[in-house]
This record gives structure tokens, C-alpha cells and sequence, in this order.
């Protein structure tokens, strides 16, 4: 806790506002840096952006506290934890095959808060710590992350048949090599050219280890496997 023990950093000057915000602008900035990279709804504007204005509420709170000398400085800061649902909401996508994206990024801008709030206030350490953790997550976590997924014995499939009949050839020759067959879901559609096409979503289990690209390669060789790719 160094930086909390110099008297120009711990209290509410001129200094300690600047060094404040510039540190959340730098942080944070890193973060949404590599959302960027990935193409994320919430980058590198809105990550800087989500923290600075984190930090101003807290400081906020700090200045009302000092100059009126009652109340209670945590509050401003309670309203920003609650408020940003609303922005991590609008990151989290549900595709049409019921498949959810952005909760990490929605995680992120959520985090990005609470490290403005605690720049805000002056947690250096803490606030250090954390950003360490969160861009360790974020940038190396992820390809054990990917590892699991794509090694993983479960396996979801979005498929489009010709006819109702190719879904139930489809979940027998699953069952004849020993894959259990879940959730599955069916609805209509029609292709480009207008022919009437079988849409489903399907869970596959696994018994053995087989990577994901044979699975697509193998069941979409099927006999009246108009389309298929993992969700």
C-alpha cells in the first residue's frame, strides 16, 4: 500500500484527481484494448469511458462528504454498481439459435466500474491487483477457455434438414454410435431458392474424445443434412 501512504495521493487535491483519473484511463483502456481485438460490442472507448465516469461518481461522493460533513459517501457509488446493468445488458446478444453472447464483455464493463470506484476512492493497491487479475483472465485465461470448449464431449449442433423424416435418421445413427442426444429443438424455415427447410438445434453427448471439426464433417455428410455448424 505505498501510494495510499503519500499524503498528496490519499486525499481529494488537485494531484490525486488527475493521477486518479488518468490511472482509470489507463487501466481500463488496456482492458477494453483487448475486447477491441476481439470485436466486442463494449471496446476500448467504452471501457475507458465506464471506468472515468466510475471514478468521478466515487470521487464525487468523497467531495459532497467533505465539504457538507455528513452523509454518506458510498452511496453515489451503490447507484453506479446498480446502473450499469443496464449498459451490460445491451452487450449480451441471443442469436437466432438461442445461443447467448457477451457475458464476459457485460462482466467486463461491470468490473471496469467497480476499478473506477476504487480509483475513485484512492485504492491504489487493490485497484492494481484486480486489473492485473482481470487482463490476466482476459487474455490468457481465454485459451484455456477455447481448450475446454473445443475438447469438450458435449457438443451443440444447428442443423437444417430437407424433410421431417432426415431428423430422425439423423438421431438414429447418433444413438448407433453411442451418442446420447439432448435438447433438441425444431422450427420451419425456408432456404434462398424457397424450398421448405427442417431447422434444429441439437445437444450431442459424446462418450469418447473426437474433435469438433469431425463431428460437423461427419454428421453433415448425412443423407438430408441441408446445413449444419457447432453453436
Amino acid at each position: 500500500m505505498l501510494l495510499e501512504q503519500i499524503p498528496a495521493l490519499r486525499e481529494l487535491t488537485l494531484y490525486s484527481i488527475v493521477f486518479r483519473c488518468v490511472l482509470a484511463m489507463l487501466l481500463s483502456g488496456i482492458l477494453g484494448y483487448e475486447r477491441e481485438k476481439q470485436r466486442r460490442p463494449a471496446g476500448f472507448r467504452t471501457y475507458i469511458v465506464v471506468c472515468l465516469g466510475s471514478c468521478l461518481a466515487m470521487m464525487t461522493g468523497l467531495y459532497l462528504f467533505a465539504i457538507t460533513g455528513s452523509g454518506d459517501p458510498g452511496r453515489i457509488a451503490a447507484q453506479v454498481i446498480s446502473g450499469i446493468g443496464f449498459l451490460g445488458a445491451g452487450t449480451i446478444l441471443v442469436t437466432k439459435h438461442n445461443q447467448v453472447r457477451g457475458l464476459t464483455t457485460a462482466a467486463g464493463l461491470w468490473a471496469a466500474a467497480c476499478l473506477g470506484l476504487a480509483l475513485g476512492v484512492g485504492f491504489y493497491t487493490g485497484s492494481l491487483i484486480v486489473f492485473l487479475g482481470l487482463w490476466l483472465s482476459l487474455q490468457f485465461l481465454r485459451l484455456v477457455d477455447r481448450h475446454l470448449y473445443t475438447h469438450s464431449k458435449i457438443v451443440a449442433l444447428y442443423v437444417e434438414f430437407n424433410k421431417i423424416q432426415d431428423v430422425s435418421s439423423f438421431i438414429a445413427y447418433a444413438k448407433e454410435q453411442n451418442c446420447h442426444v439432448s435438447n433438441l429443438e425444431m422450427s420451419r424455415s425456408r432456404s434462398p431458392e424457397g424450398s421448405a427447410l427442417i431447422c434444429a438445434v441439437v445437444t450431442l453427448h459424446f462418450s469418447g474424445n473426437i474433435s469438433h471439426s469431425q463431428i460437423v464433417e461427419i454428421y453433415g455428410a448425412l443423407e438430408g443434412v441441408a446445413f449444419i455448424e457447432e453453436i
